[in-house]
């Protein structure tokens, strides 16, 4: 989890939206690739024969441009783009020359690039941030760490028995779904929901994407409500219930950034873990024999292999001079964290596992007043999810070639597309060749209302004569006696009998009362939805 990606409208979370000459936009010479001065057109992805982010040429971009380059974000939108680590840095923490609030720099306040971070500033951010801290701060290693051991095994039981998977579709992209589902106090069938969801929005097709990002907005709003009504011991119940009091609107905004901003980076962090473990055997032998720690381990890959190379992130408050360019009032700025941790200033060893444990210095985790709040919560899950992975798949290798693994297309999050591998088959394989507890809908809830018992009728001596005894006349004589003359018959009219009411209770059997349960939102939301085969 890291500053953030994702965008429910563009295929790349680092270039989504175009707001033209609203941010300054002209029609735009460009030039550069690679490079012949002008902008850098970043708008044009490897489809139209540009380079992606993990193609760029860093070192030569630098030379040439210094800490920063020109670029067109979309047609007529130009923005700049950080190379330099120390650049990075000062934008990542100055809130007076850069700001991550877009409204002031356009009429309709929609950013010209997706950010990963709470797009506010001052005290507005700290009264939308403080909820996520707090409610993060609450999920400690024994809650987590199980949550996560539970989805693991259950991802890998799926496909344990084949002794062949894919590491990032068949684990590494459903895994942190299940998590937060589960965190956000949410049955497992819906964490498939979500996986499957958050698959088809960033699966780069929009006939996918979109009826997608519907209903991802669909979930969290039914989470929220369902919450209000109904709140636990969890982060959706706790940001509901902070002293800042956020409306149910910014709540569902910071649950949908929450999974928005930690779903990919984290996807791609395992991935690329685990790709580094499965290349590199000097790598596999520290990690496996305890030189290198997990916790070490993450801070390398965030080094040499971060899940975000590009991020856009700040605008710029007044007309200034930065890094020797002359940039104007309300340019955006996007951070270059694969040309940060490249730049020869900061990078010396970054071949080396090694010399690159324990250093926390990289910016993935971003810096500032809108630095990651779930760092400590990411580095817990990564760990435990790899772990998870080494111990239960033994003898596992990869299944092609390095050169044959396909990258993302994507300026932004360097992933891969899947990572195949093979290891010693072990369990049972499920005869029916379903998903326990996917797609699944909830069971619809009869609630049964006992009625309440009725006294029994009275019974007894009390109540009722004794029986005669052997030979003597029903009538109570004894024999041979004479029966005392029967007393003269009332004259006055019997009143009518009411009629006995029909019997009901538990004596009569009387069935009991059914109530109809009518579902919520969130319910009619996982009854309606197909998952993808």
């Amino acid at each position: 989890m890291s500053q953030g990606t994702g965008s429910t409208g563009s295929s790349d979370p680092a270039i989504g939206g175009s707001e033209g000459a609203a941010f300054g936009g002209s029609e735009g010479a460009e030039r550069c690739p690679f490079t012949g001065e002008g902008t850098l057109p970043l708008h044009r992805g490897p489809d139209r024969g540009e380079a992606s982010a993990a193609e760029l040429p860093w070192e030569q971009l630098r030379s040439q441009y210094g800490g920063l380059v020109p670029v067109e974000i979309t047609p007529g939108v130009p923005g700049w783009l950080l190379l330099g680590y120390k650049e990075n840095l000062q934008v990542l923490r100055d809130q007076t020359y850069f700001s991550a609030d877009p409204r002031p720099w356009s009429p309709s306040g929609v950013p010209p690039a997706r950010s990963g971070a709470l797009n506010r500033d001052g005290a507005e951010h700290q009264r939308l941030r403080l909820p996520i801290v707090d409610a993060l701060a609450s999920v400690g290693t024994p809650q987590l760490v199980p949550a996560v051991e539970r989805a693991a095994v259950h991802l890998i039981g799926l496909v344990e028995s084949a002794g062949s998977a894919d590491l990032i579709g068949d684990y590494a992209a459903p895994l942190p779904a299940l998590i937060l589902n589960e965190l956000f106090g949410l049955p497992d069938s819906y964490g498939h929901l979500l996986a499957d969801l958050t698959a088809r929005l960033w699966s780069g097709d929009p006939a996918r994407a979109e009826p997608a990002a519907l209903a991802v907005r669909s979930y969290f709003e039914g989470l929220v409500a369902r919450k209000r009504a109904e709140p636990g011991q969890d982060i959706t119940s706790l940001i509901l219930e902070h002293p800042h009091g956020l409306t149910d609107d910014e709540v569902v905004e910071a649950l949908s950034l929450l999974w928005e901003t930690g779903h990919e980076p984290t996807t791609h962090l395992i991935g690329n873990a685990l790709l580094k473990l499965l290349e590199d055997p000097n790598v596999w032998t520290a990690y496996l024999g305890g030189t290198l720690t997990p916790e070490d381990f993450v801070d390398y890959v965030m080094w040499t292999d971060s899940p975000i190379r590009m991020l856009a992130g700040r605008y710029s408050t007044m007309d200034i001079r930065f890094a020797g360019a002359r940039i104007r009032q309300g340019e955006p700025l996007l951070f270059g964290f694969a040309s940060a941790h490249t730049d020869p200033s900061v990078s010396r060893g970054a071949d080396d596992a090694m010399a690159l444990a324990g250093n926390r210095s990289h910016l993935s985790w971003g810096a500032g007043a809108h630095r990651c709040p779930a760092t400590a919560f990411t580095r817990e899950l990564v760990r435990t999810a790899i772990d998870t992975v080494v111990d239960r798949m033994r003898g596992m290798v990869m299944a092609v070639e390095s050169a044959e693994l396909r990258w993302r297309a994507s300026l932004s999050v360097h992933g891969l597309e899947e990572l195949p591998v093979w290891f010693t088959p072990t369990g049972e394989r499920d005869q029916r060749g379903e998903r326990p507890e996917e797609s699944r809908p909830e069971p619809v809830v009869t609630r049964w209302v006992r009625r309440r018992k009725r006294k029994p009728a009275g019974q007894g001596a009390r109540y009722q004569a004794p029986l005669p005894r052997s030979g003597q006349p029903e009538d109570g004589t004894a024999k041979n006696e004479t029966p005392a003359p029967a007393a003269p018959a009332r004259t006055a009219k019997a009143k009518p009998r009411r009629a006995v009411p029909r019997g009901t209770g538990a004596r009569y059997q009387a069935p009991f009362a059914e109530e109809t349960h009518t579902p919520d939102p969130l319910e009619q939301l996982l009854h309606t939805w197909r998952p993808q085969g």
